[in-house]
């Protein structure tokens, strides 16, 4: 299979409705395990008997998605937090909490340090690990205590954190807020009724 007919499949996927965001993830493994596979390929067959994996490795990181990307899915699942908090869903919470984090940490992987406009070195990681041992360790608290007053305070408190962030990175534009509706309408933000099963 090549990138091509990747390509083509994952039109196709797309043309059938799948969520953008699952549909980029898509994109990205599927173009990476195509391009990683044909550079397999192309190292055993050159001519000089030299690899072409210099060249492959540059192009993959052409592939590697952009950190706006990737901290879409940070919102994404930030702002369904919010949303499970509030309706006392714990397990849907430590869900979203967990995710956020997560790709927290795949947008610093994609961009460890980033430069302020003034071209000083931010180092994303170090912002990452304060932000988390503290403002998220609250989240994190609130949610096993599953402590509704104590969650809203500390989920505020995080999107200060958050924009400070993005302050430091150059982007004071990027201001937080509570959301004010859900990323998706389709999850039941409600709590599990008695008994299980669906409502």
């Amino acid at each position: 299979m090549t990138i091509g007919d990747i390509r083509v499949e994952l039109g196709l996927l797309y043309s059938a409705g799948l969520p953008s965001v699952l549909m980029s993830r898509m994109a990205v493994v599927a173009l990476l395990l195509a391009a990683v596979s044909s550079s397999a390929c192309r190292a055993v067959s050159t001519d000089a008997g030299a690899s072409t994996a210099p060249a492959d490795i540059d192009r993959l990181k052409l592939l590697v998605p952009s950190q706006s990307h990737t901290m879409q899915d940070v919102g994404f699942h930030w702002t369904n937090l919010w949303f499970a908090g509030q309706q006392g869903n714990w397990p849907l919470a430590r869900f979203y909490f967990d995710e956020a984090r997560h790709h927290i940490q795949w947008t610093i992987q994609v961009r460890p340090i980033r430069q302020d406009p003034d071209g000083r070195d931010v180092d994303l990681q170090s912002i990452f690990q304060a932000v988390d041992s503290s403002l998220f360790a609250a989240v994190n608290i609130a949610i096993e205590q599953k402590n509704a007053a104590q969650f809203a305070t500390a989920y505020k408190s995080s999107l200060d954190g958050c924009y400070s962030c993005h302050k430091s990175s150059g982007k004071p534009y990027l201001r937080l807020i509570v959301p004010s509706a859900p990323a998706q309408t389709i999850i039941d933000f409600s709590p599990e009724p008695p008994g299980g099963g669906t409502q």
